[in-house]
């Protein structure tokens, strides 16, 4: 947000501080050394000094704009929606790097990849779940009682047999495929595949039941992708 006639005050995702309140004075002047760099999506390294309340930089290395996803509006709406979900999930001054590095690593698929963004920010709220150790167990045994398990259960955490199966559904092949790679691969290889538009509509609604049960943190950026058609089907995949 713009502090004084010049001047920005943003929020930064830094490494080894987290979540930090930033202020890059005179950086809305065309000819700031600071512009390029305190642009939505931006990664660089930032040069500051600290001050009370807040950090105040004083140069900025840009390493990487991420300038495609500004090109597609479907890409860019999900690149939003992660940095809203990273900034709404994450606390001010603690450490969050191995989200910093997610986060990075998404925003590079989402910016070079041609497979569907909606796909991409699918992953990205998958491994975040298992970083911050709310992944599900997808195990053939029900999370309630052991038994062997045949539905998914948002509210349970996982698979569940018929006895608990309350409000569960039964996941396709095709999607308890998905989640079961991208747990099981580090972040690098998570990206490595593709699904058809029926499965990446499933994964979608699964996510967004479990996301809303168990993080507990109203995300109106991830409807947008509601509004715009997802990517056509792909010939290999899951």
């Amino acid at each position: 947000m713009p502090k004084g006639e010049t001047s920005k005050q943003m929020i930064v995702l830094a490494k080894g501080l987290g979540k930090i309140w930033i202020t890059a004075k005179g950086a809305r002047k065309q000819k700031s050394k600071l512009l390029a760099g305190t642009q939505l999506f931006c990664y660089g390294d930032f040069q500051v000094s600290e001050s009370k309340k807040y950090y105040y930089v004083e140069q900025i290395d840009l390493l990487e704009s991420f300038f495609e996803i500004r090109l597609d509006i479907n890409k860019f709406t999900q690149a939003v929606y992660l940095l809203d979900f990273v900034e709404k999930t994450t606390m001010m001054g603690i450490e969050h790097d191995d989200i910093l590095l997610l986060l990075l690593k998404t925003l590079q698929v989402l910016s070079k990849g041609k497979g569907s963004p909606e796909l991409v920010s699918r992953i990205f709220e998958m491994k975040f779940l298992q970083l911050t150790g709310f992944m599900p167990d997808l195990t053939e045994k029900c999370v309630v009682c052991g038994k062997k398990a045949q539905y998914f259960s948002a509210v349970a955490g996982g698979m569940v047999c018929q006895e608990h199966k309350n409000e569960g559904k039964k996941l396709s092949a095709g999607a308890k495929n998905a989640l079961s790679f991208v747990f099981s691969q580090p972040i690098k290889n998570s990206f490595q595949f593709s699904v058809s538009e029926e499965v990446n509509r499933e994964l979608y609604k699964i996510l967004e039941e479990y996301i809303a049960v168990h993080i507990h943190i109203p995300l109106q950026t991830r409807n947008f992708d509601k509004k715009l058609n997802f990517s056509p089907p792909s010939n290999k995949g899951f």
